[in-house]
């Protein structure tokens, strides 16, 4: 039976997946920014919650969140990101999930996907709905932000989100109308 997170990719994005450990201990940094290009994909692409709308649907490998809004209900976690309609607590669930999931992993790809949805999330609250879900200062945000939008195997649509975020951090240390703190 084929697992649900790989479903979709082509066989040799699956092996670069698989592959990882041996490119790290090769040097080869290219497969490396494959590999976490490939399972960014997948976590973009899950969906955020079990079908019946029960509490404990899994957020791929973000693990366990809290019971959802009925019309938050089957959203890939792309869609949750990009949407204006996700509730700001869905938002920073995503967000608090994203983090602890960084804190609990070695895998250099993974922490890498773990650091990016966690970031993202941030973004998406204060470009979606004004909010800063997070203790980072403004300009901390701002380079946080940039050094994303430098990163080769990032989506297009997850640098306009940076991007977008950027402009609103931009505008708070300016002192115009500040992002209101979550």
């Amino acid at each position: 039976m084929e697992h649900e997170s790989i479903r979709g990719l082509e066989p040799e994005k699956v092996a670069r997946l698989v592959g990882v450990t041996l490119a790290r201990n090769q040097g080869e940094r290219r497969d490396s920014e494959e590999a976490i290009k490939d399972l960014l994909e997948i976590c973009l692409t899950q969906t955020c919650w079990a079908q019946d709308g029960r509490q404990g649907g899994r957020l791929g490998v973000l693990g366990r969140l809290l019971r959802p809004r009925r019309s938050e209900a089957k959203r890939t976690l792309r869609e949750v990101l990009l949407d204006r309609r996700s509730g700001l607590n869905m938002v920073s669930d995503v967000r608090r999930h994203a983090k602890q999931q960084t804190t609990r992993t070695d895998d250099e790809v993974k922490h890498a996907v773990m650091t990016t949805i966690y970031f993202a999330a941030i973004a998406s609250a204060l470009v979606f709905h004004g909010r800063r879900i997070s203790t980072y200062s403004p300009e901390s945000l701002r380079c946080s932000f940039a050094k994303l939008c430098r990163k080769t195997w990032m989506p297009a649509e997850l640098v306009e989100l940076f991007e977008k975020a950027d402009e609103a951090c931009r505008g708070e240390v300016r002192g115009s109308d500040p992002p209101r703190k979550a």
